[in-house]
This record gives C-alpha cells, structure tokens and sequence, in this order.
C-alpha cells in the first residue's frame, strides 16, 4: 500500500507513533522517525526493523523548535530529496486542570508541541512534497470536537490543529498535497498516568473514565495506524481536510468513503446555527 513512499513520522518513538511507524514499514514505506530523545527513537528502529526487515531512518528532533524543524528540513532534503508522506503524532496533555489554577508556562508549551509543531512541520517540509501527490496526516485529540474541561491546554491545541487542518487542505491543493487529521480514541498512553496523578484536578467524571478505559484496555493503538496508513496511500486520493475518528467512523466501509470524498462538510467541525448546519 506504502510500497516505496517515503514517510516521516514526528513523535514516532513512542506510543501512537511507533505504531504508526511500524505499519507504515509493513506496508513497505521507508520509514523515518523523529522525536526529542535519542534512545527512545534507537529502542523504537530496531524494534520495527526486527519486526519488518525494513530499514528505519532515525532523527533527533524538537518540533517545538522551528530552528530545529528548519534544521531538520534541510536534512531531509539532502539525504531523501523528497517526500511522499508526513505524520505530525508528537504531543503532550499540559497541565490538567482549572484555568486559573494552572502553570500557564506549561500551557504555552503544550501550544508549542501540539500546535506550533505542527505549523512548523507542516511549512517547512511541505517543499520536499510537492507535486508528488503527497499525504499530511495530522493528530487531533480529546477536546478536538467537544469541551474537555481541565484540560485546556491539551484541548484547544487539538482543535486548532484540526482547523490548521482544514485551512491547509484548500491552501495545499495547488501543491498536490493532501491534508487530513486522525483522532485515536482513547489510546493508554503515558498521557493517562498523569490523569490518575492529577486525581481531583482532573475532574471527577474524566478520572473515573479513565480508570475504566484503562481497566477495559481503551481503543488499540493499531486503529489509528491502520486509518493513519489509508490516508497516506493513493487509497485516500479525494479525501481531504477531514478530522476521521480512529475507533468510531467505519472509515473502511466503501460507502463511507465516498461520503468523505463528496460531502463537503461530512466530518468537519462546524457551528450547528439552524441555518447553515441544523441538528438531526
């Protein structure tokens, strides 16, 4: 399906997007991974290529750095020259809880990582994939399409990478790119630990659903991989701006997919008003 692309992957040393990396190799994509700490993305490469028998490119990156995604960038270009698929997977939830109560520096870091990563990853590599029919697959989150309250930080970066999302998909056309986010569901990740940590500041309701999640086993880390894959295949050609949701779309279903490709605001966020989008 991937036979020959070229994907970079940002966050792909742990987590979501080591899955995503590795599925991306089983499709047969040259791989390159890249996040803040070397021995992760080490731990990570071997890992896929003992898996796959493909071999894994690694690079040190902090995305929240637009001298580092610069840096990065010109990297790429030099060793790769072009390419054909990136995934922004990086990110981090910020501090939890109430707005006022919070350490705002946290909260501009989490912007950093989760948004402006994604700005900065999004401009400056979009060079290396133009005219070549290439893939963005950005990575919404909790928050992304409802309130998610103590969460703050986390949630609004969310939703304005799904609005980036939108804006690049009509704004990328001319260069051939497509542009699509992922939301993964309840993925058990790191990230919950520091739910159960926060305990009340939490919020009571979120901390109880997280320990059930948690319990239950949340939603696998593969759905998303395998969503996050079709859309950096030709499979996806006609498929774009779209926020699809891991675990609750049936993105496989052929009629489905043809609702993404000719319904203009299916799986968008919009203001339901009663004029231009009503309630069913």
């Amino acid at each position: 399906m991937l036979s020959g692309k070229r994907i970079l992957v940002i966050g792909g040393s742990l987590g979501i997007g080591a899955v995503v990396a590795e599925e991306c190799a089983r499709a047969g994509a040259k791989v390159v991974i890249a996040s803040r700490t070397k021995k992760d993305l080490e731990k990570t490469a071997h890992a896929i290529r003992t898996k796959t028998s493909q071999e894994v490119v690694l690079k040190v990156l902090d995305v929240s750095r637009k001298t580092d995604v610069q840096g990065t960038a010109r990297w790429a270009r030099k060793k790769f020259r072009f390419l054909d698929g990136l995934v922004n997977c990086a990110g981090v939830f910020g501090p939890i809880g109430r707005l006022d109560a919070i350490d705002l520096n946290e909260f501009e870091r989490a912007h950093r990582i989760n948004f402006l990563g994604t700005v900065y990853s999004c401009a400056l590599f979009a060079p290396l994939m133009k005219n070549r029919s290439a893939k963005i697959v950005n990575y919404s989150g909790g928050g992304g399409t409802s309130a998610f309250p103590n969460y703050s930080a986390y949630a609004t970066s969310k939703t304005a990478v799904v609005r980036l999302t939108e804006n690049l998909a009509k704004e990328y056309l001319s260069l051939g790119i497509a542009v699509n986010a992922v939301a993964p569901g309840f993925v058990i990740t790191r990230f919950h630990e520091q739910t159960l940590i926060a305990g009340d500041r939490a919020g009571k309701s979120y901390l109880e659903n997280t320990k059930k999640e948690i319990k239950k086993g949340g939603v696998p880390p593969e759905k998303a991989a395998r969503l996050t894959a079709f859309l950096l295949s030709n499979l996806s050609d006609g498929i774009n701006g779209k926020l699809i949701s891991a675990p609750w779309d049936d993105w496989e279903n052929p009629q489905f997919i043809n609702r993404l490709k000719l319904e203009e605001h299916f799986t968008t966020l919009r203001r339901i008003d009663g004029k231009n989008f009503a309630e069913t």
